[in-house]
C-alpha cells in the first residue's frame, strides 16, 4: 500500500507534500478502531484483542521508516506550485 500510494502520487504529478501526506494517511491502520472492535467482538482476554494491541508497536517504526523514505526521495518531486 505504501509503495503503490507513493508512486501514484509521483506519476499523477502531485506535489511532494500531497504525495507524502496521502501515503502516510493511506498506510495508517487506524489501530484505535481495530482495538475497540476486537475487544467488543471477542472480549478483553482474546487473542484478537492482544494482536490489535501488538500491531501499533510494529506500526510506529514502520511509519518512521516511511517518513525517512519520503525525506530521502523528496528531490524527485520537483513539481511547479500553483
Amino acid at each position: 500500500m505504501i509503495t503503490w500510494t507513493y508512486l501514484l502520487g509521483y506519476f499523477a504529478g502531485w506535489a511532494y507534500e500531497t504525495a507524502i501526506d496521502t501515503t502516510l494517511i493511506g498506510s495508517s491502520s487506524h489501530f484505535e478502531v481495530a482495538i475497540a472492535v476486537a475487544i467488543t467482538l471477542y472480549g478483553i482476554g482474546s487473542g484478537a484483542a492482544l494482536a490489535t494491541v501488538i500491531g501499533p508497536l510494529m506500526e510506529v517504526p514502520l511509519m518512521l521508516s516511511v517518513v525517512k523514505l519520503g525525506l530521502r526521495t523528496r528531490k524527485y518531486f520537483p513539481r511547479k506550485r500553483l
